[in-house]
């Protein structure tokens, strides 16, 4: 049995009867398991909300990872 939660009809949670969560936007779909979902969610809001705070600066945003490392 599977559950889906939609949103904005990009995106998707199905969340299967073996446990394991597959996340869908568009023709991408990531698997989880729950404590990896749950964390993946958090990272991603916390990127959004400091996203929106220097939104305003016009520029080029660097975000590094927790290891240091960010793209370009």
């Amino acid at each position: 049995m599977q559950t889906v939660i939609q949103s904005d009809g990009q995106a998707a949670l199905n969340v299967c009867g073996c446990g394991r969560l597959h996340f869908t936007y568009g023709p991408i779909t990531l698997h989880f398991e729950r404590d990896e979902f749950t964390t993946f969610a958090s990272e991603v809001g916390r990127l959004a909300s400091t996203l929106r705070q220097v939104a305003d600066q016009r520029r080029p945003v660097l975000l590094p990872g927790r290891d240091g490392s960010a793209c370009h």
